[in-house]
């Protein structure tokens, strides 16, 4: 059971950083390299706040 827990995690972290990559680029406008990877990191660092914020409400 611990594999897929751990698979679902990665699986919902993934989904957060697609989605807000997506809204990164949306709100940019312009596609740059250095912007592109900006947005990267930065939805990757949202991402893991969305999911560890998602496991405080549901999981107490």
């Amino acid at each position: 059971m611990k594999g897929r827990g751990t698979l679902l995690a990665v699986a919902e972290t993934a989904a957060w950083w697609v989605l807000l990559t997506a809204l990164w680029l949306v709100f940019v406008g312009t596609v740059d390299t250095l912007e592109c990877a900006v947005g990267a990191v930065a939805a990757a660092v949202a991402a893991l706040a969305a999911r560890g914020a998602r496991r405080a409400v549901t999981r107490r």
